[in-house]
């Protein structure tokens, strides 16, 4: 789809219009120029397949070679956090390390190849909390693949609330990728900080210290939501924290609406929306990239490249790359689901199963839950598809709306960044296009009048129950969460 583009250099007051297309990711000036790199630079990646559309109607399926594999130990957590995107979803019984030889024979039927790679993340809930389970499964797995020169990477995201020395010492002898779930200022609206505690804090700062100074990966991982939007904000805090200018921070995208309480955690009004993509551009073109958030500039860096190479929507894949036939995520039990932060027991927001069949099956293995952004309404009449890649991929309904809103105002603010650096100092501030909202075409708001919805609730009405329902290896964890109205 072709959108008209209009473009200020405010220092200049030069107004220019571009034209961009989403298809295939060409962007002109008026003039006709188009904006490339020179032939000689162009960067073809010849690693680009032409996806496969999938919905519940035409399932997605996976191969049997898998490059990238999400173990997920169980949902139970010693926290439960707000916005968790877990905390209303269906739980298994728990598994133990009891499992894990009918596991690794189950890993049988899954086939991996030392010359393309293997990453493997352990998930939960709160992973560490299945320390007991972790501990012997990972060293399976380890000497599953001792023959190869060039190990699986291993990772791991923890509220690190539970590390040890003991877990340290084994996370480092293992080689992991270690990330902290953390929201800085904003702590407050995700859950407990386990820096309140000293004695935590200094084990996690620590931990910190040593992996960085071994050049180990290690990251504090945050979220923006209503109540904590800036990431300089967060970077700042950071650096305060740790005393590291260069701190690495995970994330740092707008949450999604999971549930409820993801909905009362999400910018609502237009308000709202238009404060914060002033803020988050200011932050991502005004700050010269001292933001810490590496994946937010690398989201800028790579749609600054896929304009210059041209690389067209046939070959996006989705945001979080579970549409990948060679990326899956199971349980214990060998069930193959829609992603970590699901159960096999758990119903997509579309009304089908998330669980997808089970690697003793694993021919018949099919995903009915997820719907794919060509076979959404909204992205392929969107602007910034190329860095919003499709939101989530098993919302639906007022979650996939309130998703869909999120991730527009937080990816604009992202597109707005690079295409100012593409155009040689030219802000964005209108999309014009009869298929997008005028909320969505003004980008900063300041050009028509919005008038609000009257329909919006800021505060639901309902009461989130959470209880601790038992003990995972001695350590007391949350259960599914409940509404109350």
């Amino acid at each position: 789809m072709l959108f008209e583009i209009k473009a200020t250099r405010f220092n200049e007051g030069d107004t220019k219009t571009f034209y961009y297309d989403n298809m295939s990711n060409i962007l002109k000036d008026e003039d006709g120029n188009v904006f490339e790199y020179p032939q000689e630079e162009k960067k073809i990646n010849n690693s680009l397949k032409p996806y496969k559309p999938f919905d519940k109607n035409r399932p997605l399926k996976k191969s049997k070679l898998i490059s990238h594999l999400k173990i997920q130990l169980g949902l139970s957590c010693n926290y439960s956090c707000d916005y968790c995107s877990q905390k209303f979803v269906e739980r298994q019984p728990e598994t133990s390390k009891k499992d894990l030889d009918v596991f690794m024979e189950k890993l049988e039927a899954l086939h991996f190849d030392e010359d393309i790679g293997l990453r493997i993340e352990f998930w939960g809930g709160e992973p560490l909390v299945y320390w007991k389970t972790l501990k012997p499964l990972t060293e399976a797995i380890v000497q599953k693949f001792a023959s190869w020169k060039t190990k699986p990477r291993l990772s791991i995201i923890t509220n690190g609330s539970i590390l040890t020395d003991e877990i340290i010492d084994w996370l480092m002898m293992m080689d992991f990728a270690v990330s902290i779930s953390h929201d800085g200022p904003g702590q407050f609206v995700r859950g407990p900080d386990p820096f309140d505690d000293p004695e935590k804090k200094e084990t996690i700062l620590g931990f910190y210290r040593m992996m960085t100074r071994l050049g180990k990966s290690f990251s504090f991982n945050a979220m923006l939501n209503s109540k904590n939007q800036s990431r300089k904000e967060i970077y700042d805090w950071f650096v305060n924290l740790t005393g590291d200018e260069n701190v690495i921070l995970g994330e740092g995208s707008l949450v999604d609406a999971y549930d409820e309480e993801g909905i009362s955690n999400s910018l609502i009004t237009k308000k709202e929306h238009f404060e914060f993509r002033k803020k988050s551009f200011g932050e991502l073109y005004g700050t010269n990239g001292k933001i810490g958030f590496a994946a937010q500039l690398g989201k800028i860096d790579g749609l600054i490249n896929s304009i210059l190479n041209h690389e067209e929507s046939k070959y996006l894949g989705q945001k979080c790359g579970m549409d990948d036939e060679h990326t899956i995520s199971v349980d214990l039990r060998g069930n193959v689901m829609t992603c970590q932060n699901v159960s096999s027991l758990e119903i997509s927001k579309n009304g089908e199963s998330h669980h997808g069949g089970n690697l003793s099956d694993y021919s018949n293995v099919e995903l009915k839950s997820v719907t794919h952004w060509s076979n959404r309404k909204e992205c392929p009449e969107c602007p910034v598809l190329h860095i919003c890649k499709g939101a989530c991929m098993f919302l639906d309904k007022k979650f996939w709306d309130i998703s869909c809103a999120n991730a527009y105002s937080d990816n604009v603010a992202l597109f707005a960044a690079a295409f100012t650096l593409i155009t040689n100092g030219y802000v964005p501030t209108l999309i014009k296009s009869d298929t997008l909202p005028l909320d969505r075409q003004d980008i900063f708001g300041d050009i028509f009048e919005h008038k609000e919805e009257t329909n919006h609730k800021k505060i639901i009405p309902i009461k989130v129950v959470k209880e601790i329902v038992g003990e995972v290896d001695d350590i007391p964890v949350y259960g599914k969460s409940r509404l109350e109205v």
